[in-house]
């Protein structure tokens, strides 16, 4: 995927490089990562910029098109979009300042300025996700796109312990593999960790299901995402952490 992104960046470059301030990749534990596209002050119609950057076939990433007076988007407390395919923020600025590359033009990494606090992202990020989750999860139904939601409910809770930690702890950098246990070693509810166990089981034994089969793990996926939800808006950390 990093040599797909970088070969994209180049072809921007190649054709609209007279345009462009910066552009930044940053890596995420839950995505691809994505691309900062900075235009320059002189760029005065940003929609036509982004419309021939789009022409030239992206990989699978994020794009944001930010000028540098308003990279401070990035951090900004409150700011989460729609969780489909999924939010990146409030991660996204720790990996772009702390493990980004400037793949053309200015370093913008000094630019990004960290939140100064985090403790309100776990509350932010479980009011958006209970209604675009919710959305998402009934027009998938009536698609019968089951094993999918099935898929997706994992990775949404995994998320969630993930702003957790950032939200209490100010802890970023992880992978997504590693979550599950340090949310475990870091906050004291066993209904949690319960649940978590129970939907990864789900996500491993998805895959072969018939239709019908796979419906009644949609429907327990679901089930389990909420029952996470409830829990993690209460959670404690643990004494031992």
């Amino acid at each position: 995927m990093r040599e797909q992104i970088e070969d994209f960046a180049s072809r921007v470059v190649a054709g609209m490089g007279d345009r462009l301030e910066s552009i930044a990749y940053y890596p995420h534990p839950f995505t691809n990562g994505g691309l900062i596209i900075v235009p320059k002050d002189d760029v005065k119609f940003i929609p036509d910029l982004m419309s021939e950057v789009y022409q030239r076939n992206p990989p699978p990433i994020m794009l944001y098109f930010l000028r540098r007076s308003e990279l401070f988007q990035l951090s900004a407390t409150g700011v989460f979009g729609w969780t489909m395919p999924l939010e990146e923020k409030p991660h996204l600025p720790y990996w772009l300042k702390n493990r980004g590359i400037v793949l053309y033009g200015r370093d913008i990494r000094d630019e990004i300025e960290l939140p100064h606090d985090p403790s309100s992202f776990l509350e932010i990020h479980l009011q958006r996700i209970k209604h675009c989750i919710r959305n998402w999860v009934l027009e998938q139904l009536s698609r019968k796109n089951h094993k999918a939601i099935v898929k997706e409910m994992e990775r949404q809770v995994k998320y969630l312990m993930a702003t957790a930690l950032l939200s209490k702890h100010g802890e970023w950098e992880y992978s997504a593999d590693v979550v599950p246990e340090r949310f475990a070693r870091c906050f004291d509810n066993t209904k949690a960790n319960g649940i978590w166990t129970e939907l990864l089981a789900l996500t491993r034994n998805a895959e072969g299901l018939d239709e019908a089969e796979a419906r009644l793990y949609a429907y327990d996926a679901v089930w389990l995402f909420e029952q996470f939800l409830l829990q993690i808006g209460g959670i404690d950390d643990a004494s031992h952490n």
